[in-house]
Protein backbone atom coordinates (compact mmCIF):
# COMPACT_ATOMS: atom_id res chain seq x y z
CA UNK A 1 0.00 0.00 0.00
CA UNK A 2 1.57 3.08 -1.45
CA UNK A 3 -0.80 5.93 0.08
CA UNK A 4 -0.86 7.48 3.23
CA UNK A 5 -3.65 6.72 6.08
CA UNK A 6 -5.84 9.26 5.90
CA UNK A 7 -6.37 11.34 9.27
CA UNK A 8 -9.55 10.14 10.04
CA UNK A 9 -8.05 6.07 9.49
CA UNK A 10 -5.17 7.13 11.58
CA UNK A 11 -7.21 7.96 14.43
CA UNK A 12 -9.69 4.77 14.10
CA UNK A 13 -6.42 2.80 14.02
CA UNK A 14 -5.22 4.41 16.92
CA UNK A 15 -8.27 3.96 19.17
CA UNK A 16 -8.75 0.45 18.80
CA UNK A 17 -4.46 -0.21 19.46
CA UNK A 18 -5.60 1.76 22.68
CA UNK A 19 -8.57 -0.19 23.33
CA UNK A 20 -6.99 -4.03 22.11
CA UNK A 21 -4.13 -2.89 25.14
CA UNK A 22 -6.62 -2.34 27.71
CA UNK A 23 -8.46 -5.21 26.80
CA UNK A 24 -5.93 -7.44 27.03
CA UNK A 25 -4.11 -5.81 30.12
CA UNK A 26 -7.09 -5.32 32.34
CA UNK A 27 -8.42 -8.80 31.34
CA UNK A 28 -5.41 -10.87 32.26
CA UNK A 29 -5.24 -8.59 35.53
CA UNK A 30 -8.71 -10.03 35.79
CA UNK A 31 -7.40 -13.95 35.40
CA UNK A 32 -4.53 -13.27 37.64
CA UNK A 33 -6.57 -12.11 40.52
CA UNK A 34 -8.80 -15.26 40.32
CA UNK A 35 -5.64 -17.20 39.71
CA UNK A 36 -4.40 -16.08 43.33
CA UNK A 37 -7.09 -15.30 45.34
CA UNK A 38 -8.85 -18.69 46.26
CA UNK A 39 -11.96 -17.27 47.77
CA UNK A 40 -12.60 -16.30 43.87
CA UNK A 41 -12.63 -20.17 43.10
CA UNK A 42 -16.40 -20.74 42.56
CA UNK A 43 -18.62 -21.23 39.45
CA UNK A 44 -19.20 -17.40 38.60
CA UNK A 45 -15.63 -16.42 38.45
CA UNK A 46 -15.08 -19.26 36.50
CA UNK A 47 -17.54 -17.53 34.08
CA UNK A 48 -15.88 -14.26 34.67
CA UNK A 49 -12.28 -16.06 33.79
CA UNK A 50 -13.97 -17.49 30.77
CA UNK A 51 -15.20 -14.01 29.85
CA UNK A 52 -11.70 -12.33 30.39
CA UNK A 53 -10.41 -15.00 28.64
CA UNK A 54 -12.85 -14.24 25.50
CA UNK A 55 -12.26 -10.70 25.93
CA UNK A 56 -8.44 -11.28 25.53
CA UNK A 57 -8.74 -13.09 22.56
CA UNK A 58 -10.73 -10.44 21.19
CA UNK A 59 -8.06 -7.82 22.32
CA UNK A 60 -5.07 -10.14 21.04
CA UNK A 61 -6.46 -11.29 17.89
CA UNK A 62 -9.56 -10.02 16.24
CA UNK A 63 -8.60 -6.03 17.11
CA UNK A 64 -5.18 -6.52 15.15
CA UNK A 65 -7.66 -8.72 12.30
CA UNK A 66 -9.75 -5.99 12.11
CA UNK A 67 -7.24 -2.88 11.68
CA UNK A 68 -5.73 -5.41 8.59
CA UNK A 69 -9.14 -5.57 7.18
CA UNK A 70 -9.46 -1.80 7.54
CA UNK A 71 -6.44 -0.85 5.55
CA UNK A 72 -7.80 -2.68 2.97
CA UNK A 73 -5.09 -5.81 2.53
CA UNK A 74 -5.57 -7.85 -0.67
CA UNK A 75 -6.15 -11.32 0.62
CA UNK A 76 -7.27 -14.55 -1.34
CA UNK A 77 -10.83 -15.64 -0.63
CA UNK A 78 -10.04 -18.43 1.57
CA UNK A 79 -7.60 -16.05 4.05
CA UNK A 80 -10.50 -13.46 3.98
CA UNK A 81 -13.04 -16.21 4.82
CA UNK A 82 -10.86 -17.69 7.99
CA UNK A 83 -9.95 -13.88 8.88
CA UNK A 84 -13.61 -13.45 9.30
CA UNK A 85 -14.34 -16.43 10.45
CA UNK A 86 -12.05 -15.95 13.58
CA UNK A 87 -13.46 -12.17 14.30
CA UNK A 88 -17.18 -14.02 13.89
CA UNK A 89 -16.52 -16.58 16.61
CA UNK A 90 -14.07 -14.33 18.91
CA UNK A 91 -16.99 -12.40 19.15
CA UNK A 92 -19.47 -14.79 19.94
CA UNK A 93 -17.61 -16.70 22.22
CA UNK A 94 -17.42 -13.16 24.19
CA UNK A 95 -21.26 -12.78 23.93
CA UNK A 96 -21.90 -16.23 25.23
CA UNK A 97 -19.61 -15.75 27.94
CA UNK A 98 -21.54 -12.92 29.45
CA UNK A 99 -25.08 -14.68 28.39
CA UNK A 100 -23.78 -17.67 30.84
CA UNK A 101 -23.13 -15.35 33.66
CA UNK A 102 -26.09 -14.12 33.22
CA UNK A 103 -28.17 -17.19 33.10
CA UNK A 104 -26.04 -17.89 36.43
CA UNK A 105 -26.86 -14.79 38.44
CA UNK A 106 -30.23 -15.34 37.20
CA UNK A 107 -30.37 -18.76 38.56
CA UNK A 108 -28.23 -17.88 42.01
CA UNK A 109 -31.42 -15.03 42.71
CA UNK A 110 -34.33 -17.53 41.78
CA UNK A 111 -33.01 -20.22 43.38
CA UNK A 112 -31.49 -19.24 46.54
CA UNK A 113 -28.80 -22.12 47.75
CA UNK A 114 -29.18 -22.82 51.65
Amino acid sequence: MSEALAPAQALYIGMEVVIAVFSVLGNVMVVWAVKINKSLRDTTFCFIVSLALADIAVGALVIPLAITISIGLQTHFYSCLMVACTVLVLTQSSILALLAIAIDRYLRVKIPTR
